[in-house]
């Protein structure tokens, strides 16, 4: 019983004890909380909008597809298809959809009419079976094929000043619009805005006279089955029959995974964006720690002079690093419950269905366990140096020493536990042992780095200081290596900030520099595409009436393989697991024939065919590096293909590099001359055009006398990826303010921490008879310095950093944005010094003796 009753008294003792000790230091506590508050946040936010995705994919899941199956084929489906179509039963829909210039008439925004390339989908039967297209008026979802009207999308129309009732031609047919087209089940915002669709009846498909032998269209079914049948067991059943037609089985399930994965890229991104906030508010966090313990040194010695033990001082502290973690982890649970409400809308146009927040209990668990157990573990390495503090410290605190890190086994231990618990997050939340390992790697050694800058910063300055400087820049420099200095948690903290914010924007800047730099110089910024073999003369004639350069003209054929490395594709498929390689089997491939490389092309390995094929060779073509990678080839070995009914049989003889970024037409497979002239083709000519009229009246020319043919304006398809790209840098800059303001309040508190040595030191400056104009010189140029060093090792990180990325990653150009990243250098010196110089006002607005009573 007395043991019950002292365990209960020294556990309230060390309670009391834990708050009275912080009452000269709430409002400092209070700071550090927040660096815990906007990770846990940002995390709690993040982690609820994916359970909130999840639980709308699983929910929505039928309304994704439209129906319970689909089966597409990129050739139309013969007799024997259809036939085994109809054997499946149920109920069943068709669509024909390609890309097909279409021309406005009536508009109000010219007397001329006005041309764009879109989608077009002709449609027969009841589709979609789950979800609804969302129509003005509602009736036109349905009476559109009865009455042969079309369907267009709103923002199409209203980019061309249309109206319902108005009439757009496609190929060799005019339709009036019956209505406008609002939502379309499955589709997202970011991708209409790409490729507007435009809906027709199938049966008016024929005398628009756009598809030929060779034209580039996809043909659907669509099926709806009682509920008790197994629709996954059914596709098992007849994959193999439709490979045979050339057809592929997607069913609710494929759908489902493709978006998961899809979203589980940018879900991922966010995820680590938010760890990133969390780890700098840990980070926070244990450098006031490492301060806060340094000021109660001596209250600590003078506990253990009155007979306090070392653990019992130890739990003192550590009781208030569990509150810390604990108020900040909830306050920071509800703040990111509240931020729920906005994610959605920010990644609304990428859903291709309406996302409604829910409250999800697990993130919230997830989150304050693990802010807290974050904060815990890096506070508890400089917690531990209160076993260092002995009851001597009271009178000779001065030459007190500490354990060095590398020989305290404890420490070490921590420091152990610490990047294991980081490591095994970052695994999880990517998926990926790779992903994860590389991100703790790289999160390390930018650690490491800015470690190696500060240790040099403290080194460098002490050699390059001469007595001849003015008095002031000695100051103000040595203050960089004195002791106590904030040197190092400043560069760590700062510089890690700079460069993740820095690297996001790069990356960024890249892709928008890369994608731009393809109009560039003479590089063409129109093709023209679908062209039949017959109209290949008055194409060129057209384009060399109107002076038009062409840029490129290339042949398309397409074609299946049949056989790979003398295996049949259909048991290949049978026997391989693998997502990537299946797909690279089963997908139509579109070829091309040339005896040089282009511009786009970089040759790896092998001999490009540069000879005409000669009847008893066997036909060696080019490959794609990647497309060969996945298919498991290299030089030399067989691939059989299907081209149109005809087999051909053909060896691997070199291996090319291709820019895809480039938009001209690039293939996966090259052909020599002389083996594919006579198979069904269609052409595509690239050009270019840079007066906006003379596209205007050049478009409005080709559709005249060859209404099939279409037309990608490189113009209008930038200035879409740039809309597309200014909402996902917008995704990237809300989580990237997490980091930003999580690093601010580092900054903010790593500065205040050194404020009573810099006090003291200040005062004593000023007893000695320095102005209060010397004071505040030396803090701004001590503050200035560190900002300039911590923000320029941070951008240069970022240099590299988003260099490897898009090089490795990417596969794009860097383009370095030199403005843009000296402002965030100029910014965060300038924070800096600001939070610098106001955390020391009271230095020199104050007379020595009252600082001295007000601090101590």
């Amino acid at each position: 019983m007395r043991k019950a009753i002292n365990s209960r008294t020294n556990l309230n003792w060390l309670f009391t004890m834990a708050w009275r000790d912080t009452r000269t230091f709430r409002w400092r506590l209070l700071l550090y909380v927040s660096s815990i508050i906007l990770g846990t946040a940002s995390m709690v936010s993040i982690w609820n909008l994916g359970d909130t995705m999840r639980n709308a994919i699983n929910n929505e899941s039928k309304v994704l597809l439209g129906a319970d199956l689909e089966i597409n084929s990129a050739r139309p489906m013969n007799d024997s298809a259809e036939l085994f179509l109809q054997n499946l039963g149920g109920n069943q829909s068709r669509q024909v959809s390609f890309a097909s210039m279409i021309t406005f008439f009536n508009n109000k925004l010219s007397s001329q009419t006005l041309s764009r390339l879109v989608q077009v989908r002709a449609l027969k039967g009841q589709f979609p079976y789950y979800g609804e297209f969302i129509t003005e008026p509602p009736s036109a979802a349905t009476d559109f094929q009865i009455n042969g009207t079309v369907l267009v999308d709103n923002a199409l129309l209203a980019q061309f000043k249309s109206e319902v009732g108005d009439s757009i031609r496609i190929g060799m047919k005019t339709f009036e619009i019956g209505g406008r087209l609002i939502t379309i089940p499955g589709e997202t915002v970011a991708m209409n805005s790409i490729g507007p669709k435009v809906y027709i009846p199938l049966a008016d498909l024929p005398a628009t006279e756009l598809i030929r032998p060779g034209s580039r269209a996809t043909f659907r079914a669509f099926f709806k089955f009682e509920n008790s049948l197994d629709v996954e067991k059914l596709k098992g059943i007849h994959t193999d029959a439709a490979l045979k037609y050339g057809m592929n089985l997607v069913t609710v399930n494929d759908r489902k995974a493709r978006l998961e994965r899809s979203l589980g890229n940018l879900y991922r991104f966010l995820n680590l964006s938010s760890f990133i906030a969390l780890v700098l508010g840990s980070i926070g966090v244990a450098s006031g720690i490492h301060t806060y313990i340094r000021r109660k040194k001596e209250t600590i010695a003078i506990l253990r002079c009155l007979g306090a033990k070392q653990s019992h001082t130890f739990f003192i502290y550590l009781i208030q690093v569990i509150s810390i973690g604990t108020i900040g982890s909830l306050v920071g649970a509800a703040l990111g419950y509240s931020i729920t409400s906005i994610l959605p809308l920010v990644v609304q146009d990428f859903i291709p269905f309406e996302l409604t927040p829910e409250f999800t209990y697990l993130p919230i668990i997830y989150g304050l366990g693990l802010s807290l157990l974050l904060a815990l573990l890096f506070s508890l390495i400089p917690l531990l140096a209160i076993r260092e503090i002995t009851p001597l410290v009271t009178l000779r605190s001065s030459i007190e020493s500490s354990t060095p890190f590398h020989t305290d086994t404890l420490r070490l231990s921590l420091a152990g536990l610490l990047v294991t618990s980081i490591s095994l997050f970052a695994v999880n939340q990517t998926g990926s042992w790779q992903q994860g390992l590389g991100f703790t790697t790289g999160l390390i050694g930018a650690f490491l780095l800015l470690w190696v800058v500060a240790k040099i910063l403290i080194i460098g300055t002490r050699y390059i200081l001469s007595n001849t400087w003015p008095y002031v820049w000695r100051q103000g420099f040595a203050n960089l290596f004195r002791p106590n200095n904030q040197t190092f948690m400043m560069v760590v903290a700062l510089g890690l900030g700079a460069f993740l914010i820095t690297t996001l924007y790069l990356v960024q800047f890249s892709l928008i520099g890369h994608i731009s730099q393809v109009g560039a110089d003479r590089r063409s910024n129109l093709v023209l595409f679908d062209i039949q073999s017959h109209q290949l003369d008055g194409i060129t004639k057209l384009l060399e009436k109107e002076d038009l350069p062409i840029i490129q003209q290339t042949p398309v054929v397409s074609m299946r393989i049949l056989s790979l490395k003398g295996q049949k594709t259909t048991d290949l498929l049978t026997d391989s697991n693998s997502i990537n390689f299946r797909w690279a089997l089963r997908r139509e491939y579109r070829s091309t024939y040339r005896d040089h490389l282009e511009n786009t092309e970089t040759l790896l390995q092998g001999l490009f065919p540069q000879t005409v094929y000669q009847s008893k060779e066997i036909v060696s073509v080019s490959l794609e590096q990647g497309i060969a990678d996945r298919l498991g080839v290299s030089i030399g070995d067989e691939i059989t293909f299907d081209v149109q009914g005809i087999p051909i049989k053909t060896k691997i003889g070199s291996l090319r590099k291709v820019d895809w970024q480039r938009v001209q037409p690039n293939f996966f497979i090259v052909f020599p001359e002389g083996v594919l002239e006579k198979a069904p083709q269609f052409h595509v000519i690239a050009t270019r055009i840079d007066d906006t009229q003379v596209l205007a009246l050049f478009q409005q020319e080709a559709l005249k006398g060859f209404p099939n043919v279409s037309m990608i304006d490189l113009t209008l398809i930038l200035n879409t990826l740039n809309s597309i790209t200014e909402k996902v840098s917008f995704i990237v800059q809300f989580m990237a303010l997490f980091s930003i303001f999580t690093g601010i309040i580092v900054l903010v508190g790593v500065v205040t921490n050194s404020h009573f040595q810099r006090t003291q030191e200040s005062v004593l400056l000023k007893t000695l008879g320095a102005s209060k104009r010397k004071v505040l010189t030396i803090t701004v140029i001590e503050y200035l310095f560190l900002g300039v060093i911590s923000s320029c090792t941070g951008v240069t990180l970022a240099f590299f950093s988003t260099w490897v990325l898009a090089t490795f990653v990417f596969n794009m150009t860097f383009h370095p944005a030199f403005l843009a990243t000296t402002i965030v250098i100029g910014g965060i010196s300038l924070i800096t010094l600001a939070v610098g110089v106001l955390a020391s006002r009271s230095i020199y607005r104050q007379p020595p003796l009252q600082v001295l009573r007000g601090e101590l």
